[in-house]
């Protein structure tokens, strides 16, 4: 056995294992929560995350239009509907062309909650119902550069969120209630 050539106990081995599992998952640190908005604490991977256990229903990129009071407006987006995907988000970019952004797409409606952490760009957010209705907006949610980074939670249960530049809501008058419809590229 493993642990007889390591020169160790079989108890010994398996603190062994279970120490070095800990240690990974209590390091990886992801940017996405899904009803988590109770919690004010680092999220862990085991703790706040959605396993969405039905196949990609949606292609790798939609063409989104969001229709307020005075115009329609188009938005490219980025389809996270994996949980690798959602884990990932928008981490990491150095920017993000105005008029894109990324929509995660979830199984169900529930309260989501998002935070910035290793997000380098601002951004808004829009939670969107079963309905295609925008139900909830943060505006101008700035990267996070602490230790604890803080959460955004949706006000009422969203299925989507569409997470695009800072000061995009503002521009383009988008608000609470508006609509938004997408038809998915090939």
């Amino acid at each position: 056995m493993i642990y007889q050539k390591l020169n160790l106990s079989r108890g010994k081995f398996f603190l062994l294992i279970i120490i070095t599992v800990g240690i990974v998952f209590g390091s990886l640190k992801i940017g996405i929560m899904s009803d988590c908005s109770s919690q004010d604490k680092k999220i862990r991977i085991l703790s706040c995350t959605e396993i969405i256990n039905s196949p990609s229903y949606i292609q790798d990129k939609a063409i989104l239009s969001i229709q307020s009071k005075n115009s329609m407006i188009l938005v490219e987006a980025e389809i996270a509907d994996e949980l690798q995907e959602q884990i990932k988000g928008l981490m990491f970019r150095q920017d993000l062309d105005w008029g894109n952004g990324m929509l995660f797409v979830y199984e169900s409606e529930k309260k989501r909650s998002f935070w910035m952490e290793n997000t380098l760009i601002p951004l808004d957010m829009l939670f969107i119902d079963t309905d295609f209705r925008i139900i909830d907006i943060k505006e101008n949610v700035q990267p996070c550069k602490t230790e604890t980074c803080p959460s955004y939670p949706s006000k009422l249960p969203s299925k989507y969120v569409l997470e695009v530049n800072a000061g995009f809501v503002m521009m383009n008058n988008i608000e609470i209630g508006d609509s938004v419809m997408w038809n998915s590229e090939k």
